[in-house]
């Protein structure tokens, strides 16, 4: 393997940095890598055939045995730029089905914001913009890189809960989604496309979710579990369904900016309407 195609591995060590790397011991780095599934990741970014740009989504859902299918797509206008608000079902799976679904219709035109951890995925990163960082001089960098995605020509997709759902007296629940995206289509100018993906996580995770609010830990230990969840859904079928574009010009006074990304968010609800997957566990 070349040293420029081992820059692009996950390397888990790194993700951590050098502070908590000396504050944990080796079996708990040790742990986290199982977890993260450092190893299955890197073996897919070594067989892919296009490990770097686009194409590496295809790769790695074939590699973790994930499909996909589309409802919608003639609502959308391949030369307008949209802003896609999106539910947030499963934590990881999801970035790369839209990212499957946006390199067919918008080729390399589309930015997501992800977690650290995706954000980390080198073959990918073009596409991905951090959403998590720490120190404060970071974040001031985040913000304009963020203010830069949305004055683009590219698509932007975000997922504007902010975690993925959660199980709540036994129903599998999407958390209420912040406000930013309505601000951010007004400001700029994007209409607003809802867009939902099927899908949901295990019990264990579930468990693990519930354990860290019943403990009051700011960690959710669910997260640990995440990667797991992606590589569980071998053998499911999605559906990526887009509902109609919601004008910019929609979100004025008569609401707040909150109650209008909960009018979005039930629209996106009522997307998973006969699209042929279970609503819930």
């Amino acid at each position: 393997m070349s040293e420029d195609r081992k820059d692009y591995l996950l390397d888990v060590e790194k993700v951590l940095g050098p502070k908590l790397m000396k504050k944990l011991p080796r079996f708990a780095v040790n742990f986290f890598k199982r977890r993260i599934h450092q190893d299955e990741i890197n073996d897919c970014i070594m067989h892919a055939e296009h490990y770097k740009g686009a194409g590496f989504f295809d790769e790695a859902l074939n590699y973790v045995g994930i499909t996909f299918k589309i409802r919608g797509e003639e609502n959308l206008d391949p030369g307008k730029k949209y802003l896609f608000a999106g539910n947030h079902p499963l934590g990881g799976p999801e970035a790369l089905i839209i990212g499957s679904v946006f390199r067919r219709i918008y080729g390399d035109g589309f930015k997501v914001p992800v977690n650290h951890l995706l954000a980390n995925l080198k073959p990918l990163n073009e596409f991905f913009v951090p959403v998590r960082v720490y120190g404060s001089n970071r974040n001031r960098e985040l913000g304009e890189q963020i203010a830069d995605m949305f004055r683009s020509d590219y698509q932007v997709l975000v997922f504007p809960a902010g975690m993925c759902a959660r199980k709540i007296k036994g129903k599998v629940t999407e958390m209420p989604w912040k406000k930013m995206f309505i601000t951010q289509s007004r400001k700029f100018e994007r209409d607003v496309v809802p867009i939902h993906i099927s899908g949901f996580n295990s019990r264990r995770f579930f468990f693990f979710t519930k354990l860290s609010t019943f403990l009051k830990l700011k960690f959710n230990l669910g997260m640990i579990f995440l990667v797991d969840e992606l590589f569980n859904k071998k053998g499911q079928e999605f559906v990526v369904t887009f509902g109609k574009p919601v004008p910019y010009t929609t979100f004025d006074k008569t609401k707040t900016d909150l109650q209008w990304a909960a009018e979005i968010k039930d629209q996106v609800e009522a997307l998973s309407k006969d699209n042929g997957c279970p609503a819930n566990m």
